[in-house]
């Protein structure tokens, strides 16, 4: 029960903060996206590899497709607790802006949805809705550090409330 009331107001929480993001997106933004994200890739997408470290830790891939700020993130991670398992997760990531801020720095939140699968004595498949911040520091350097939440919910073998959460970095290479 306990657990379940941390996962709903870590949910509401993460809603409260993305919900005024929604309202930033608008066709100013979405063409200094087109701009901005162009500059890493000749081509309409670039691929980001890295690192996570939260629950659960491991490495971390996202193809992010410069015209539409539409990616998909997956992840091969380990969660390091009681009972350690292995992950496998994947996400399509919907970025709702991109707010370039002095220096030529771009915060770039997202919302997304996603599966994850929990590969262990106790195996578990589950949905998760991830909430976050990119954040883009480097003009020159194609280097992507975020941070993100991810309420979710356990699908199968029984239905329970999780919660993971990360912070990491990946660098991007043109497609």
């Amino acid at each position: 029960m306990r657990r379940r009331l941390q996962t709903v107001v870590a949910a509401a929480i993460a809603l409260s903060i993305a919900a005024p993001l929604f309202g930033q997106a608008n066709d100013e933004a979405e063409e200094v996206d087109r701009i901005g994200l162009g500059r890493l890739s000749e081509g309409p997408s670039i691929i980001g590899a890295g690192i996570v470290i939260g629950a659960p830790t491991g490495v971390t891939a996202k193809v992010w497709f410069t015209e539409t700020g539409f990616g998909i993130d997956a992840a091969a991670a380990w969660r390091l607790t009681d009972n350690s398992s292995f992950h496998l997760q994947a996400d399509g990531l919907f970025h709702l802006a991109l707010v370039e801020t002095e220096g030529g720095r771009y915060i770039v939140p997202y919302v997304g949805i996603g599966v994850t699968n929990r590969l262990s004595d106790d195996p578990r498949l589950g949905l998760r809705v991830p909430v976050g911040l990119s954040l883009l520091p480097f003009r020159a350097l194609p280097l992507e550090f975020f941070a993100e939440i991810a309420p979710g919910v356990g699908i199968w073998p029984e239905t329970d409330a999780d919660l993971e959460f990360g912070l990491g970095a990946r660098f991007y290479f043109p497609l």
